[in-house]
């Protein structure tokens, strides 16, 4: 149950008590109390100099959200991604040192007139080789798009990371308002069930003198148990928001959360713009867009890639060796030998060409899929700046109402308090203004509260609330 139905059910559980006749001679009467300055000083006393404020709680939300966490790492796989496509760059250089035991081969022997010529098998073979391939084409075609899409998937995980953070800002700042609106209507339960009480006392004092009917005071024993009733949920609403609250922003259960911001201060609201400006506005600064385009741009170069990798290969190579006896020597030796080779050559095999055709269209179609996913999220950043708008629009004028109606219950109040000393009114009328006073706060109380809320919402939908980066 959210903190805004507690507030109605409050409301319906406290609706006002129909008017009483005034007490008999003698009868007890409850006088009620003056509760304006009681009520200011009760609320007056929730918000703590130096308490939690709903920015505070936004900075310290994302350290401790596991979606940050992830998505910080999500950003150094990528960052590590990058850096395997900067090495391609690095020709593949090698070295290869052995040492082979033969079997024994007789020598052969060739008569030549007078003279043998002999030719002997060595057992023991001593390589050491150096190897050097560069793929020309590769620094051409294909290397560039490879660290292009590496650093522009980098990219968009950074911007992921930052927009993860956002959220978690904006979760916790709601958060914030709504353990707010819940402590606020946990005091003004209190002192509605107190009214009530009262009230119930009074008809309970007229009752006995036969002044008020049985089905009166059963209906007002009917209304103080049901404020009780809301009294105990928004107590229970109260614990939920602040275990959630906790929760976000990381504080445990030894940290003491109070208020710190006055929600009953006057806040500037956004200048509005027409709505066409404002959702170019918000595409241009919300980073969830921003992290599509990046994707989109990493498919481009990925499939550009994959067209290259079509194309002939041209590379270089270049060997060394330096072995004992050297294979390229005639006939064999028992002695070191340094000899060398170097070339190029052109590959092109078919199986290659035809899988980098096949990546290439599942690449095309996977872009189509983010500019799809992109047109969808526009539309869905249009309706998202449109609602804030409106709820904007919607609290502000609320705030203006809530507080006319609040100048007219004070005023009615007071009014029912001069005809009471006048003994112009019973008690129960005044408990009747006093119950339209309260209800008066509440909404005033919300509607600012709400106005906070949309303003929030406004920024976040708009995109104003993204950090500059350092």
């Amino acid at each position: 149950m959210t903190a805004r139905t507690t507030f109605a059910l409050l409301l319906l559980a406290a609706g006002p008590v129909a008017a009483q006749p005034a007490p008999a001679p003698g009868a007890a009467a409850v006088k009620p109390a003056d509760d304006e300055a009681t009520f200011t000083k009760e609320i007056d006393s929730l918000f703590v100099k130096g308490g939690l404020t709903s920015e505070e709680a936004a900075a310290r939300a994302p350290k401790a959200s596991p979606d940050v966490q992830r998505k910080a790492q999500e950003l150094a796989a990528t960052a590590a991604q990058l850096e395997s496509a900067k090495l391609l760059e690095v020709p593949h250089v090698a070295g290869v040192a052995s040492y082979t035991r033969l079997s024994f081969i007789p020598p052969v022997e060739f008569p030549f007139g007078t003279m043998t010529f002999t030719i002997p098998f060595l057992q023991n073979q001593y390589i050491l080789q150096g190897q050097l391939a560069v793929p020309v084409s590769d620094y051409f075609l294909r290397f560039p798009k490879v660290i292009e899409g590496a650093r522009l998937v980098e990219d968009s995980a950074r911007v992921n990371s930052q927009n993860s953070e956002l959220t978690a800002s904006q979760d916790a700042r709601l958060a914030y308002y709504e353990w707010v609106r819940a402590r606020l209507a946990v005091v003004i339960a209190r002192r509605q069930l107190a009214q009530v009480q009262t009230t119930l006392a009074q008809v309970r004092a007229l009752a006995e003198v036969q002044r008020v009917s049985r089905a009166d005071l059963l209906r007002i024993e009917s209304q103080a148990a049901n404020t009780q009733q809301a009294l105990d949920v928004l107590t229970n609403v109260v614990v939920l928001r602040e275990e959630q609250l906790r929760l976000l922003i990381g504080a445990s259960e030894a940290e003491k959360l109070e208020m710190g911001e006055d929600v009953r201060q006057d806040i500037p609201a956004p200048q509005m713009a027409q709505l066409d400006e404002l959702v170019k506005h918000a595409t241009s600064r919300r980073l969830d867009l921003k992290s599509l385009d990046l994707g989109i741009r990493a498919k481009e170069a990925q499939q550009a890639q994959e067209i290259a990798n079509q194309l002939p290969h041209l590379s270089a190579f270049a060997n060394v060796d330096y072995d004992r006896p050297n294979q390229r020597e005639f006939p064999q030796k028992d002695e070191f030998k340094f000899t060398w080779l170097a070339g190029v050559q052109v590959t092109w095999v078919l199986n290659d060409f035809l899988q980098s055709r096949a990546s290439e269209h599942r690449i095309a179609a996977e872009t189509n899929q983010l500019r799809a996913d992109r047109d969808g999220l526009v539309r869905a950043t249009r309706l998202q700046v449109l609602g804030a708008q409106q709820a904007v629009q919607v609290a502000l004028l609320a705030l203006q109402t809530s507080q006319a109606s609040l100048v007219s219950a004070e005023e009615g109040y007071r009014v029912r308090r001069e005809l009471l000393n006048a003994e112009r009114a019973t008690a129960v009328e005044l408990v009747d203004a006093q119950t339209t006073l309260t209800q008066a706060r509440v909404a005033a109380l919300n509607a600012r509260i709400d106005l906070r809320v949309a303003i929030v919402q406004l920024a976040h939908a708009l995109g104003d609330d993204v950090r500059p980066t350092k």
